[in-house]
């Protein structure tokens, strides 16, 4: 015998207790791929016959000076780019000392206006990121150094 519960939860359905699983959807597949917004669907309809007239409108309009058409255009064709390719000599960075002339050439470029503000700061965070990489790597390089030196007089005191 199943018992049914009426809760607001269920907006006002009625569903037989313990029908689904907790944590388990009814749906298990979810919306099928390429499902399409019915709402979607009725407008493409409505502007079938009358969207390639539209399209030219607008091109003619953008072509006699009108911005917003322009924009309009513009926006959906070429959307803003948000990041450029950039052309720098940037230095090898090897050392600490390295890294300081980066950073130096980095303020340099955005001061004599060869990158953006922004470029300079992306650029610099990526010689940051690598200054950390270093020295982590110099720190492990040395505490490797510092245990072997340590068990090697440990060995040589221990055979004395």
């Amino acid at each position: 015998m199943t018992t049914e519960i009426k809760s607001p939860e269920n907006s006002g359905k009625i569903q037989a207790k313990g029908k689904y699983k907790k944590g388990f959807s009814g749906n298990p597949k979810g919306k099928p791929k390429g499902a399409r917004n019915k709402s979607t669907l009725a407008a493409e309809a409505l502007l079938e016959g009358s969207l390639e007239k539209i399209c030219k409108k607008v091109e003619e309009e953008a072509l006699n000076g009108n911005m917003q058409a322009a924009k309009m255009i513009l926006e959906r064709f070429l959307p803003p780019r948000k990041d450029r390719c950039i052309e720098i000599d940037l230095p090898s960075v090897h050392t600490f000392e390295d890294v300081l002339i980066a950073i130096e050439f980095i303020f340099n470029a955005v001061g004599k206006g060869n990158i953006t503000p922004s470029e300079g700061e992306l650029l610099a965070k990526m010689v940051e990121s690598y200054s950390k990489a270093l020295e982590s790597y110099q720190f492990e390089f040395r505490l490797k150094n510092l245990e072997e030196n340590l068990n090697n007089r440990s060995k040589h005191e221990a055979s004395k």
